[in-house]
């Protein structure tokens, strides 16, 4: 009797996120471990900054690390996603596919990128310029390189994702602190850190070809690659809009104290990525007959931990503060509890994996549509009247609103099949 009730609380939660318990267990140790590792670097790394830089300075560098992420929208982000899913239905030859068409299309960021190191130097800023620069070189090679998580992903090589990952980490992170430590330059620091991630992707990706186990292709997957990136522009305008905005209205002393209140938290964020990225594959193996209930199930579970670690993150954060980052102490601390709370609405981004399970682009384009109206609106009456703290309500108001969206559509989409 005891051993039929321990089985029966093995199968109850083996099913968690949608995931068996051994395939959790295994891929989920190995993500976490490398996320682990991850936070733990770009901690230090960050303490490192706190300590060498004027925040004029770091301001300028976390406004060329915004700016070299919201050109991954030149880059085909959506790309990452499609070749997840096609990968994880024993369609491999795609990956050759997406780093051609990833490189190809990462051009562009490459050419804007070099539009603003002329804007820069013409301001009379050359040091942020040229730094601009030698990261728009790189740009393209890393942002096709990347492409070799998302196939490991999708053919469930947790482990090798874990060390894939971690490398590609900690070539940038030691590269920039020895920059940092040795030749405190802003040109400098910005080339060690876009080359040594470049270089390791190439590396990286060599390794990853070799997995290739077939040359079939998704004949269905460039499209919904495309679709996923188009619709993305809207998420990653509206998730870096904040990042220019805070320097452009504020200053760039400000945009240092905003970059790091919102430091750990994005770091907790990159760890609930990880779940989803675990998840993924598995999503795809769900009945359409039960997908909405299901992902809505676990997105209710999944609320339960998130919520654990966001209130333990506001405790600690006054004492997290003053260890690593003494000087953004005063500044930062209460606005970085605040905006913790933006991280409560992720558990609902299981939700539109389903919409991608179903290739519903007309719903994603209307989620990741709406999520940057309210943001724009919000940002643009927000920050004027409250400065950093109206940055962050923005945030916590916009995620909020993003949950409930991708509940509604998803339900809808599923409905639809009913009724017809």
């Amino acid at each position: 009797m005891e051993k039929s009730f321990l089985k029966s609380q093995v199968d109850k939660y083996s099913n968690l996120f949608g995931l068996d318990l051994p395939y959790f267990l295994h891929g989920g140790f190995w993500l976490a471990f490398s996320t682990l590792i991850s936070f733990v670097g770009g901690i230090f790394l960050s303490a490192l900054f706190a300590r060498i830089w004027p925040k004029d300075i770091y301001g300028q560098f976390s406004f060329l690390m915004s700016a070299l992420g919201f050109m991954s929208l030149t880059a085909l982000p959506g790309m990452g996603q499609a070749l997840t899913q096609s990968v994880a239905e024993g369609k491999d030859g795609t990956y050759k596919f997406a780093v051609r068409s990833v490189f190809r299309w990462s051009m562009i960021g490459f050419l804007l990128l070099v539009f603003g190191s002329v804007y820069f130097s013409f301001r009379q800023n050359p040091s942020l310029g040229l730094a601009t620069f030698v990261s728009a070189l790189a740009f393209p090679i890393s942002s096709a390189t990347s492409l070799s998580i998302s196939f490991l992903t999708g053919k469930k090589n947790f482990k090798k994702v874990a060390i894939f990952s971690i490398i590609f980490q900690y070539s940038s992170l030691l590269a920039t602190a020895f920059a940092l430590w040795k030749f405190p330059s802003i040109i400098l620091v910005a080339l060690f850190s876009a080359w040594s991630t470049a270089i390791a992707g190439m590396i990286l990706a060599y390794i990853a070809y070799k997995d290739i186990e077939n040359n079939i292709m998704d004949e269905d997957m460039a499209s919904l690659g495309m679709h996923l990136s188009l619709s993305q522009f809207f998420t990653i305008s509206a998730d870096y809009l904040d990042r220019f905005l805070v320097p452009l209205l504020l200053g760039f002393t400000n945009n240092a104290i905003y970059a790091f209140a919102i430091l750990i938290p994005m770091q907790i964020h990159t760890f609930f990525k990880v779940l989803l990225g675990l998840g993924q594959p598995k999503i795809a193996s769900i009945s359409e007959k039960n997908l909405f209930g299901d992902l809505w199930k676990k997105s209710v579970q999944l609320e339960i931990p998130v919520l654990a670690i966001v209130g333990m993150y506001i405790v600690l954060a006054p004492v997290i503060f003053k260890i690593l980052f003494p000087g953004y102490s005063t500044s930062a601390t209460f606005i970085s509890q605040i905006f913790s709370l933006s991280l409560l609405y992720y558990p609902g981004n299981l939700l539109s994996l389903g919409l991608i399970k179903r290739r519903d682009t007309r719903s994603i384009y209307a989620m990741n549509i709406v999520y940057l109206a309210i943001t724009v609106i919000s940002l643009i009456i927000l920050i004027p009247l409250f400065g950093l703290m109206g940055a962050v309500v923005s945030k916590v108001i916009v995620r909020s609103l993003q949950a409930a969206t991708q509940f509604y559509l998803l339900k809808r989409s599923t409905n639809s099949d009913v009724n017809n």
